[in-house]
């Protein structure tokens, strides 16, 4: 019988890559693979350009509290569970695999009706409102983080699997030629900031008067800040006349060599990223985003902060003084500690994160 995986991973951009990269696994392994995306995903100009099959479905995101947009929402789910189906009977996959977001629930559900075994992954500490409805479905649940609390009922087998990160993290480059790269001292103690691609202004906002304040006890302290490209000037001119050597950047493709730069790193804690710092081990100060949905960043950041690689500072209360205190007091003397805190994460090492998450569906599809 012919090996064959479906995996609905479309939605988002950390939903898609971690699907991606199983499938690049799954099919070094003699698998073929199929990609379930949302009408007018991104994704599919990706895939289209490798030869990569792909279906498109037509859901979006459920609408929050009373809305008109119900009705419609309703609809497309039965119209996905239905194209599902066919998807199912047609290409006959020995596994479908829901990545979270959206999409998991009809695929799962349809892979139910028809027999067909499945599997969860979940990326951040808490399952996500697709992933908890398909608990009763599914063979196994991946996990990319430690859950901050298992549900009761009911129990498929969890296993942590890591969620993979992009090849270039497992191997950085040299912190001082990092440095250079990005016109600093190749020798000093470094901060990166950042929010994502798009930034974060409750970052933005605060870091720049507390690095400022946290170098006067810290001689020779420098920073990178990836502002996003909208904020980028604002964030250049609260630097302006600082004591610290601060590199400015909207935005930036060279990650690997931005961790590598970094002795410390200020971010939010959305699953991608956690998964690249648990990857590079470095130490963090978290700042959750305060309107993710269920508040899973937060959950995110209690579990790194719970094993002692981080710190979770809350917006609401984030000021340039105590962010600064915090900034002084974990360079002095936490850094090593908070490094080597990863390890009680228990996560697979980075570079066997998608062998341990292929493992996992073919134990599944088994």
């Amino acid at each position: 019988m012919t090996k064959r995986v479906a995996i609905a991973c479309g939605g988002t951009g950390g939903h898609f890559y971690p699907g991606y990269v199983l499938a690049q696994t799954l099919r070094s392994r003699g698998w073929e693979t199929l990609f379930l995306l949302r009408t007018q995903d991104p994704a599919a100009a990706v895939l289209s350009k490798e030869g990569l099959p792909y279906v498109e479905v037509d859901l979006r995101g459920m609408p929050r509290g009373l809305s008109l947009e119900w009705p419609r929402f309703l609809w497309r789910v039965g119209a996905s569970l239905r194209l599902m189906r066919n998807v199912a009977r047609s290409y006959r996959p020995r596994c479908v695999v829901g990545m979270g977001g959206y999409l998991t629930f009809p695929a799962v559900a349809a892979a139910r009706c028809a027999g067909v075994p499945s599997m969860l992954h979940e990326s951040n500490a808490i399952l996500g409102l697709a992933n908890r409805a398909c608990l009763p479905f599914v063979s196994r649940v991946a996990l990319g983080l430690p859950l901050a609390s298992k549900p009761a009922w009911p129990k498929p087998p969890f296993e942590l699997t890591g969620t993979p990160v992009r090849a270039s993290l497992l191997k950085l480059p040299d912190a001082g030629k990092a440095r250079e790269r990005f016109g600093l001292d190749p020798r000093a103690p470094t901060v990166l900031v950042f929010g994502g691609s798009q930034g974060a202004r409750g970052i933005n906002r605060v870091a720049p008067e507390a690095l400022k304040a946290a170098a006067a006890s810290l001689p020779g302290l420098q920073c990178l800040h990836l502002s996003g490209p909208k904020e980028e000037e604002q964030v250049r001119a609260a630097y302006a006349g600082a004591a610290l050597k601060a590199s400015v950047l909207g935005y930036t493709q060279d990650m690997d060599a931005a961790y590598a730069a970094a002795d410390l790193v200020i971010c939010r804690s959305g699953a991608s990223t956690l998964a690249e710092l648990a990857a590079v081990k470095k130490p963090a100060l978290l700042v959750p985003f305060p309107f993710a949905a269920a508040n899973h960043q937060e959950a995110n950041a209690r579990v790194l902060e719970k094993a002692g690689a981080a710190r979770c500072l809350l917006e609401a209360s984030l000021d340039a003084g105590s962010l600064a205190k915090t900034l002084v007091h974990v360079i002095s003397s936490e850094l090593a500690a908070m490094t080597d805190a990863y390890r009680r994460l228990e996560l697979p090492p980075p570079g066997d994160t998608a062998r341990v998450l292929a493992d996992a569906v073919e134990k599944a599809a088994a």
